[in-house]
């Protein structure tokens, strides 16, 4: 089902005051996601591709969030030292992508982290060899403004123990090509064939 998000603008102001908040094709596309990557005005104002912080891929890449407009896009939030939920929930991911059969230019996958300060790109590097991700998959470090944003879009809660691990939603999140959330899944080995179905409407659609 279709969920509702306040608009980006209102959730700027919101975690402005408090930030501790919890609760939270093929050719003209290019050239749609080059115009977008230049000008994220140009997307919806529910848009969360209109964050405009700049985060660091597994790769030691800078990339905004409106970089990965022009396709649909999964998003999961996890933190790298992170026991069993993290690599649960990034395994029902790739259950998901498995299923979609979808190639790199079809559709993002999103690893974000929580843990701004363990999480380098060189950490992150080694997760996706851990989780054997392939070339679909961005691992994203920022810093801790723009994850707390993120996670307030997401309605993903966390917060960060005295060990400097954290406790925190387990949600698969699914954007539209424009970075619009159109819905979202919460739980660990959850049954994901409503996310699978309308990833594959999305990937027709484009």
């Amino acid at each position: 089902m279709k969920k509702n998000i306040i608009t980006y603008g209102a959730l700027l102001i919101l975690a402005a005051c408090n930030p501790e908040v919890r609760s939270i094709e093929k050719k003209d596309c290019c050239a749609r996601k080059e115009e977008v990557a230049a000008n994220p005005r140009a997307l919806p104002s529910q848009s969360i591709f209109q964050i405009p912080d700049t985060f660091e891929t597994q790769d030691g890449l800078p990339r905004t969030l409106s970089m990965f407009a022009g396709r649909p896009t999964v998003v999961g939030m996890v933190f790298t030292h992170c026991g069993y939920a993290c690599p649960r929930l990034t395994t029902d991911m790739k259950n998901i992508a498995d299923s979609l059969h979808a190639r790199g230019d079809e559709i993002n996958f999103l690893l974000v982290s929580f843990d701004t300060k363990r999480d380098t790109p060189a950490r992150l590097k080694v997760f996706a060899k851990e989780l054997e991700l392939d070339e679909k998959w961005t691992l994203l470090h920022g810093n801790k403004d723009a994850v707390r944003t993120l996670s307030i879009l997401l309605n993903v809660q966390y917060e960060e123990d005295t060990d400097g691990n954290f406790a925190h939603s387990n949600i698969i999140s699914v954007l539209d090509k424009e970075g619009v959330l159109q819905y979202s899944k919460e739980g660990l080995e959850a049954d994901h064939s409503e996310t699978i179905g309308m990833i594959r409407q999305m990937i027709a659609a484009n």
